[in-house]
């Protein structure tokens, strides 16, 4: 190998050791180490690859194959291998970079792949690879071990570059999307100048290896830079340039070529182009201006005017009262000033624990988080307040300052899509933020750019604190209304239920004087007959039938008030255990069959067995769904139909009661579980426990939403409407849980109750049979339905 073919490696070895060191010694906390890792692995492998080109060609011929190399494995095709395996380091490191999380994946199959190439260049012989034209001729013989490092190549090279594109055009911040369109200008460096590296052309293999470094050292310069230097704005900016100095060059050469053209004579021609001269220049100056104005219009260049669109938005904002309003003038001012995507206002309030919320005015903004928060010794509140800097969503993602905040607080400021954040600072508190998206250029915010909006947010100040003041009023005066409003519809609630006690004077004493009426009136007639002697046993056995009825409708009465004053005060104890609904139900209705088939009505019950079994109170979850079915017969007319089905919903059972009957007014569909309420005139009561409209004391579906919630469950009515032609029917739902809640009011365990319960009954009737305690629970009352 001649000299001068020694010396482009040997300096690039150089470079490469330089890149290294330099690269080590920087701080690690300014860049990941996963990334940091990769590279130098990356730089290192550059280096070694420079150093096979250091040897002969025939070194596997000179040296022992023990020593250097492995059978017939030639310089060439080891720089091959070693070129291979740079772009491997290469593209995990690029896959890092870009932030794509299939990194480890891809480069798994990359060094598959490598493994492959290098297993079979070892194994065959004659190696033609990396030689001068051994890319044009590996197909005629075939070379496996060239076609396999192209076809990797090849591969490496697309997927690098669709990452790099992919990650341009779903970057939404410009710098990240600076960063990917920085590296897709660097990977076909890398990958171009690996393959000529290894072409064997002398000349060819030079210039690959000075386009490997110099893409390498690019990679080194967009790891070390916080951001990397603006493409699109560079490119523009050239571009434009070059279009003014074309169009300045085009009229100097037509002046040349005309003052060329001219016969005169000295003096004459002198004054002649002197005059030509100042005539071209009073129009190329008002030319070059219009060339100016269409590069920076096509290329993105700066806005004309900004002094006059910022005093435009000062007296706009200084009439403006609506938060709405406030919000729509400085979208449009940002728009116009800035060329923004998209722009908005941000409220700043105080709240508990050293924090401060943010409340963004959606107005013009779509999809945005309804609220944030920052904290008062956090880093985005030193920058917005006590800084009264601007703060870049770049900076919030990627800046090692900001890399403590909470993951609250980064996901509010990610999902506002957002690229800049300005301070509203008003008396030393701030209040607000303004913040504006990408430009329609996507170019990143220069300094001059968040002056700019910085003095948007200045200006905004006194008018968001006013509008944020109306805004309050306002607020406090739809608050007022609303509570004017309840208030109102208590004040008719509370004269409803004020009737109600009168309502409930007339039916108790209606339903009390009913049974104590025929218990006065079978004593009177039983007192009678026995004077004259007239009692015989068949008329004794009656008579004590109606007065045990008769007591036992009273008792009923009784046993219903005292649970609803137990509801009242939250006293209804209840004792837990393991049941089935099915099992609920069944004896909920097992005492209304006869009353069913009096009235003809026809009662289903489906989807019950299946549903799993519940921890409940049997003996009060039987009360409440009797009174509801009861409710259901009373008012359906003869010959009508209730449906009773049960289902699982959102771990929930679900039971519905749905009659034929004459409907509930939607008025009163919350007012029906009060207590003693009714629709129907009391004056009009008429006592009847299945009759069809039959009235009761109020007091079955009270007790049944009462026995409901004490489960922690819930009941509801379902109704279009009472219309008593029509029949439109009811629904009652009842959505019990699995298992009760721990709030849930709970005396001892069933059995241990039931126990109790067994022992103090014999104490209070030392005659009772032993072994079969006297039923403790009292028959529901009537249910009653407004």
């Amino acid at each position: 190998m001649s000299n001068s073919s020694t010396l482009l490696p040997a300096g690039l070895m150089a470079a490469y050791a330089v890149t290294l060191l330099l690269f080590a010694r920087r701080q690690r906390e300014q860049i990941g180490m996963g990334k940091r890792r990769w590279l130098m692995l990356t730089l290192l492998l550059a280096l070694l690859n420079a150093a096979v080109y250091l040897l002969p060609d025939d070194a596997h011929m000179q040296a022992d194959t023990k020593d250097f190399f492995i059978s017939e494995l030639t310089q060439p095709a080891l720089g091959v291998i070693l070129a291979s395996l740079v772009f491997v380091a290469f593209t995990y490191h690029t896959l890092r970079y870009l932030q794509y999380r299939s990194a480890p994946l891809w480069t798994a199959a990359a060094l598959i792949w490598w493994g492959a190439q290098a297993a079979i260049t070892i194994t065959t012989k004659d190696l033609s690879i990396g030689q001068d034209g051994w890319l044009g001729t590996i197909y005629d013989p075939v070379v496996w071990p060239g076609i396999i490092a192209i076809a990797g190549w090849a591969v490496i090279g697309a997927l690098l570059l669709i990452a790099a594109f992919y990650a341009f055009f779903k970057a939404h911040l410009p710098e990240v999307a600076n960063q990917a369109l920085f590296y897709a200008i660097i990977v076909p460096l890398v990958l171009l100048g690996g393959v000529l590296g290894t072409s064997g052309s002398t000349g060819m293999r030079e210039i690959g290896w000075v386009a490997e470094f110099f893409g390498l050292l690019g990679a080194v310069y967009s790891m070390i830079a916080y951001r990397v230097f603006d493409i699109r704005r560079t490119l523009r900016q050239t571009l434009a340039t070059g279009i003014l100095t074309l169009f300045t060059a085009l009229i100097i050469f037509w002046v040349l070529l005309t003052g060329r053209e001219m016969d005169t004579d000295g003096d004459t021609l002198y004054l002649m182009l002197g005059l030509f001269a100042l005539a071209v220049a009073l129009i190329y100056i008002p030319l070059r201006t219009v060339a100016q104005n269409i590069v920076n219009r096509l290329f993105g260049g700066p806005t004309e005017g900004v002094s006059q669109l910022l005093r435009q938005f000062s007296e706009e904002i200084s009439g403006v009262v609506e938060l709405d309003a406030l919000a729509d003038v400085t979208q449009r001012t940002l728009h116009q000033v800035l060329r923004a995507r998209r722009a908005g206002l941000i409220l700043v309030s105080n709240g508990a624990d050293g924090t401060l919320h943010l409340e963004p005015v959606r107005r013009g903004l779509g999809d945005v988080p309804e609220h944030g928060v920052i904290f008062h010794d956090g880093p985005i509140y030193e920058r917005l307040l006590k800084a009264r800097a601007p703060l870049l969503q770049y900076d919030l993602d990627f800046g090692r300052t900001y890399a403590s905040i909470k993951p609250e607080q980064r996901q509010f400021f990610e999902q506002m899509r957002m690229s800049a954040y300005a301070p509203v600072v008003v008396q030393n508190e701030l209040i607000g933020i303004v913040c504006c998206g990408s430009k329609t250029s996507d170019d990143p915010f220069t300094n001059s750019d968040l002056e700019l909006l910085m003095t948007v947010a200045n200006q905004t100040g006194v008018a968001l604190r006013n509008a944020r003041l109306v805004a309050d009023l306002r607020r406090r005066e739809m608050d007022q209304a609303e509570l004017n409003r309840r208030l109102s519809n208590t004040s008719d609630q509370l004269a409803q239920l004020d009737g109600v006690k009168t309502d409930f004077i007339t039916i108790a004493s209606h339903e009390l004087r009913t049974p104590l009426a025929q218990i006065r009136g079978y004593t009177d007639i039983m007192e009678a007959m026995n004077e004259q002697g007239l009692l015989e046993q068949d008329q004794i056995e009656s008579m004590t039938g109606n007065l045990r009825k008769a007591a036992d409708r009273l008792e009923n009465l009784i046993g219903a008030m005292l649970d609803v004053s137990q509801l009242n005060v939250n006293a209804m104890d209840l004792r837990f255990a393991q049941t089935s609904i099915e099992n609920v139900m069944r004896m909920a209705i097992e005492p209304l069959t006869e009353s069913v088939k009096n009235r003809k009505l026809m009662l289903s019950a489906r989807g019950l067995r299946n549903l799993p079994p519940i921890q409940a109170d049997m003996q009060r979850l039987v009360q409440a769904f009797r009174n509801v079915v009861l409710n259901a017969i009373k008012y359906t007319p003869d010959g009508g139909r209730i449906d009773i089905s049960g289902y699982m919903k959102d771990n929930e059972i679900i039971v519905e009661v749905r009659d034929s009957g004459i409907g509930i007014d939607r008025a009163h569909q919350q007012l029906i579980f009060e207590k003693f309420f009714r629709v129907q005139d009391p004056s009009l009561h008429s006592t009847g426990t299945t009759k069809f409209m039959g009235a009761g004391p109020g007091l079955g579906l009270t007790i049944a939403k009462g026995v409901v919630e004490g489960h922690g469950g819930r009941i509801w009515v379902e109704s279009e409407g009472q219309d008593p032609q029509r029949m439109p029917g009811s629904t009652f739902f009842i959505a019990l849980p699995l298992t009760p809640p721990a709030e849930a009011k709970r005396v001892l365990p069933f059995e241990q109750g039931s126990k109790q319960m067994e022992n103090f009954m014999r104490s209070q009737n030392p005659d009772a049979p032993q072994g079969e305690p006297e039923a403790t629970l009292l028959k529901p009352p009537p249910g009653m339905r407004g």
